[in-house]
Formats: C-alpha cells, sequence, structure tokens
C-alpha cells in the first residue's frame, strides 16, 4: 500500500537477497511495463527484486504460476490518504478527486488474496523493525539470528534514512536536470533506496486524527469504515457527526 513502508520493505528484502546471493535488486517500475521487464530477465533464475503499487492482471498470474514471492504493507487508509497529501504536497480535494482511495482498496484486495504474498502490518513493523527483518527473511528462506535481524534494522532506522534522504537532496540540487524532464523536483528518488527527498515527513500512527477537518475524516471514515473494522483499526469518532 502506498505510503505504508513499503520502501522499507523493499530495501531490507533487496539487501537480504543480495547478501544472500539470492538475486538482484532491479527498483521500482511502472507496473504496465512489468511484462517488458519480466521478459528481459526471463533467462535469469535468480530473484529479482521490484516495487510495484498496483497488482496488475499479468503480476497476479506470476503468483498463480508459482513464480513470485510478494511481501505487501498495510495501513489505516486514513493515515496513507494524509501521508499522501504531505508527500506529494496535495489538498486534500486534489487527493479524494483522483480516486486515490478505490486504488488503495483494490490493490490491497488484489495483493491479499494471491498466494506467497507476506503481509505486514505498518504499525507493527515500525514498533518492531527487527520482527519484520526476521518475517521477510523467513519468507525468502533465509535464517538470520537476532543479532543479525537487529543489526540490519538498525540500519535502516529513520535517522539513518533521513541522512541517506539528505544525501540524496544534496546531489539531486547539484544536478543539472534534463530539460525534456517535466516531472515536479519531488517526483525525483534515489534509484539504490527508492527514497524521495520529502519521503519520510511523520511516522506518527493516527495522525489522520490531527491533520484531517471533521468534515474530511467524515467522507474518508464513511467510505473505508467496513475496511477498518475488517483490519482493526478504530472507527472514526467524527462518523457519525454532522458537519457544519
Amino acid at each position: 500500500m502506498y505510503r505504508s513502508a513499503s520502501t522499507l520493505q523493499f530495501q531490507i528484502t533487496s539487501r537480504l537477497v543480495k547478501d544472500n546471493q539470492l538475486g538482484q535488486q532491479i527498483g521500482w517500475i511502472d507496473a504496465l511495463r512489468f511484462n517488458a521487464v519480466r521478459d528481459r530477465y526471463i533467462h535469469e533464475p535468480e530473484l529479482k527484486v521490484i516495487k510495484v503499487h498496483t497488482c496488475t492482471e499479468p503480476i497476479a498470474a506470476e503468483f498463480w504460476q508459482g513464480n513470485a514471492i510478494g511481501i505487501y504493507t498495510f495501513r489505516d487508509i486514513r493515515d496513507v490518504f494524509v501521508s499522501s497529501m504531505r508527500q506529494r504536497n496535495k489538498s486534500f480535494d486534489s487527493v479524494w478527486e483522483e480516486g486515490f482511495i478505490e486504488q488503495c482498496l483494490e490493490n490491497h484486495k488484489r495483493w491479499t488474496e494471491l498466494p506467497n504474498v507476506l503481509i505486514s502490518r505498518y504499525e507493527t513493523i515500525m514498533s518492531d523493525l527487527p520482527h519484520e527483518v526476521d518475517r521477510i527473511a523467513k519468507h525468502l528462506g533465509i535464517n538470520l539470528k537476532p543479532n543479525e535481524c537487529q543489526a540490519i534494522a538498525a540500519d535502516y532506522s529513520i535517522e539513518i534514512q533521513q541522512v541517506r534522504i539528505q544525501q540524496f537532496t544534496n546531489t539531486l540540487l547539484q544536478t543539472p536536470l534534463a530539460p525534456n524532464d517535466h516531472r515536479e523536483i519531488v517526483d525525483y528518488h534515489d534509484e539504490e533506496t527508492l527514497l524521495h527527498m520529502n519521503h519520510i515527513n511523520s511516522a506518527q500512527v493516527g495522525r489522520w486524527r490531527h491533520d484531517l477537518s471533521s468534515q474530511e475524516a467524515i467522507l474518508i471514515g464513511d467510505r473505508v469504515k467496513d475496511w477498518c473494522a475488517h483490519n482493526t483499526y478504530p472507527a472514526s469518532e467524527f462518523l457519525h457527526s454532522t458537519p457544519s
């Protein structure tokens, strides 16, 4: 799920795969280009680590055919919504009107229905990262000692990630951008770590309670109340309020 520590999962997975000589890191790809990327590496038998948010039919087919290992994370969609607003510097209305919540719900349904997918919860990842390292390792068939999990987790703490972001930002701001590249500066990311210059704005759980107005919380809460209940997230206290 967007804004749910999926980049963190990708970094840890890539490290485990490379350190244990199980394959290589490819990086983020556009889900619509999956077939082309798959075909480019089809004769290389080892693992190829990619990051993608959208689960397309060709991607799902790889899982049903036993050709893929998945690692998925989700988060309270209300926090996902707020985090996306802040990271992309967009208004509530802008994110709402692009169907962002529907994208999250649809992708969540698709990923969690697939076989051989490790499903993680953002709040649990952030509260016990060594445990998440161990879970990912086991999902890949790798046995790590507790001190190894601790060491890897320490290398991906928020503080260390912030240093990586600052280093990337400094490099980006000193690099002339291609004249035909019309991306916003916030859309650029480091190809190795997949971190954006404003990637981490808050790891706070439940920040939607502070960042959304009561009317905004009602709109989202009404749309995701069943999903929240199914995934044991508390209902919005604004849900049954009357907007002023």
